[in-house]
């Protein structure tokens, strides 16, 4: 697919993340990893109780926002707080608006 010859303003933009942040999240996925795959060996098994499936799963759910969270705040604070200086705001509002209708 052929990329537009003059993207919008914040498409010109990349992920941001202290350092501090950056971890935080890197280890937050990689936990979220080992539940899906103790996740996976606990429905191989078919002899687990149906909450300890809930319970597992609600930690995955809260790892991955968790992890949503920490990259929104710094959208927020890194791309969002200036856009009006950059004279996109417009842009970024829409963006955000598409984003929040897949958290409904």
């Amino acid at each position: 697919m052929a990329q537009a010859e003059n993207p919008p303003q914040h498409c010109q933009h990349r992920l941001q993340l202290d350092d501090r942040v950056g971890q935080d999240a890197r280890r937050r996925l990689l936990s979220v990893r080992g539940h899906v795959e103790g996740l996976l060996k606990m429905l191989e098994r078919g002899d687990v109780y149906c909450v300890d499936i809930l319970k597992q799963t609600r930690a995955i759910e809260g790892a991955v926002s968790k992890v949503g969270e920490l990259v929104l705040r710094s959208h927020l604070r890194n791309h969002v707080a200036s856009a009006a200086q950059r004279g996109d705001a417009d842009e970024l509002v829409d963006e955000l608006m598409e984003y929040l209708r897949y958290t409904r």
